[in-house]
């Protein structure tokens, strides 16, 4: 931590000041800008970019009156949780996906784990489509509309707490100086969970989570990559998240 935010940190904390808050606030804005910016899910009409800065400024500021700098913690990474889980929270109260969907998706997902075992390569959309009854335009409307829960259902996953003031699974990743033993033998099985779970994605599934989650790169760029529109990478990463999802299933 620089030396300057260091001293904005210990005036705030002595003091718990509202002006010192405020300062905060601004220091991390561009924060809560970058996680609005990149979120690998389509907000519904009503909500706009503006309306998801403003969510994750309220993230932003739990994660200020609850940081422990004793912890050890890194700052941005306490509060990348706590902006990306307000902004969500407002996506999850705005979504309602019908039991139609949801079991068009459970199906979908059976038919791309079928296909993928016996024939152990990446599956085309043509085949998916046939093998599930349904048209190819059908299907990758299913996968984009799709992307959004199944997101959401991960996120459900990783910012689950144990009490109000319990720690997130996704904090337990990113704080590697956990003391705690049950803490830390949930992580490691949470990490192999992760790792195995990935290595069961196909190539251009796995590399789509690398790049985005990883890599830090937006939709767009990571099209750009692929030689494909941001529509398609949405349905590629809605494909792999909903099939990582199954392969964690046994930590709900």
């Amino acid at each position: 931590m620089a030396v300057k935010d260091s001293s904005m940190w210990a005036a705030y904390l002595a003091g718990k000041e509202e002006v010192g808050r405020r300062e905060l606030v601004l220091k991390y804005l561009p924060l809560v800008k970058y996680h609005a910016g990149r979120l690998a899910v389509k907000p519904p009409q009503h909500l706009d970019q503006e309306d998801l800065i403003g969510y994750g400024i309220i993230g932003l500021l739990e994660a200020i009156d609850r940081y422990d700098p004793s912890r050890g913690v890194n700052f941005e990474s306490f509060a990348s949780q706590r902006i990306r889980g307000a902004i969500l929270d407002a996506l999850r109260q705005s979504h309602w996906a019908p039991r139609t969907l949801v079991e068009k998706l459970r199906r979908v997902s059976m038919v791309y784990r079928r296909l993928e075992q016996e024939q152990g390569r990446e599956i085309s959309d043509a085949a998916v489509a046939a093998a599930a009854g349904i048209t190819v335009e059908e299907l990758r409307e299913l996968l984009e509309r799709g992307s959004q829960m199944a997101v959401l259902s991960l996120e459900d996953f990783l910012f689950e707490r144990d009490g109000e003031e319990g720690v997130s699974r996704a904090e337990l990743l990113a704080d590697p100086q956990s003391p705690d033993p049950e803490g830390c033998y949930e992580q490691d099985e949470l990490r192999r969970a992760l790792v195995e779970g990935i290595r069961h994605l196909n190539d251009k599934d796995r590399l789509v989570l690398t790049l985005y989650y990883y890599e830090g790169l937006t939709l767009k760029e990571i099209g750009k990559i692929l030689g494909v529109s941001e529509s398609r990478v949405c349905q590629l990463h809605g494909r792999a998240i909903l099939n990582l999802r199954r392969y964690l299933a046994d930590f709900m």
